[in-house]
Formats: C-alpha cells, structure tokens, sequence
C-alpha cells in the first residue's frame, strides 16, 4: 500500500474524528473507511497522537513545516486496486480545509500545503501523491 501522512496542529482528537466520520465510514474506534458506499474501500484511514516511534529527523521536517511538532498525525493508506488520486485528494481537501497542517507523501519526502498541492507545485519533477511518476523514474534509472 501507499500512503500519505496528514500533519495537524491546534486540533483536537474529537474534532479530528468528527470530520473523518462526516467524511468516512468508521469501521473501527480509531479507524475510517473511504469511500462510504463502496464494498472494497480505497482509503484505510487512522489517526495517532503517539509519536514515539519518529526519529528525530522526522521530527525537525515537520517542526520546519508546521512551526511546531503535530498535535494529530492521520494516516491513509491507499488500496493497490485504485490509483487513489481522486480519493487521496479528497482525504487530504478534508482535513487541511479544515485545520492547519500539511500533508506528507512517502515518496516526495516534502512537506506540503494545500496551496502547493491545488496550484500543482512539484518537487524533483513531480506533484503530490505522484505514485506513477515516481515509479517510472526508479524504473528507468535501474
């Protein structure tokens, strides 16, 4: 699976959870469901306060980003069935319109704002959430 990290600040545990289950299906305690209709979801989202497994290193990035550590970290892990653009947009358009933070895909290693995201910003050649691009380029420099 693929995944994308949404970093917040100044945001509670229940107002994270009321805007994932206006957003999701919750399926468990801590865990939601996207799409809501759909039988085989594309998005298996969670969310953690507890970050004492980052190092250090992870820590600085997002101080730098954010101007101080997340308060909430949500987690969306995207189905190998889909693409997941659409649904990883969506996820993301949720969160940030509603609290401050950024988002953190696991292939760019940056930082980024909703700004960047909406205007297409890249990073070393690609956009947010550029699963496919990024697999090309590993594939053709090997």
């Amino acid at each position: 699976m693929r995944s994308v990290q949404v970093h917040l600040i100044n945001a509670s545990p229940e107002d994270v959870r009321a805007a994932l289950s206006e957003f999701a299906q919750q399926h468990a305690p801590e865990q939601w469901l996207y799409p809501c209709a759909a039988r085989r979801p594309s998005l298996y989202i969670e969310f953690f306060t507890d970050f004492s497994a980052y190092q250090p290193d992870d820590f600085d990035r997002l101080e730098r980003a954010l101007g101080k550590r997340p308060d909430i970290s949500v987690i969306a892990d995207v189905s190998g069935r889909v693409p997941g653009h659409v649904e990883i947009r969506a996820f993301v358009e949720c969160l940030l319109t509603r609290f401050r933070g950024i988002a953190y895909d696991e292939l760019a290693l940056h930082c980024w704002t909703l700004s960047e995201i909406r205007s297409g910003a890249t990073v070393d050649g690609h956009q947010f959430f550029d699963y496919e691009g990024w697999h090309r380029d590993t594939t053709c420099e090997s």
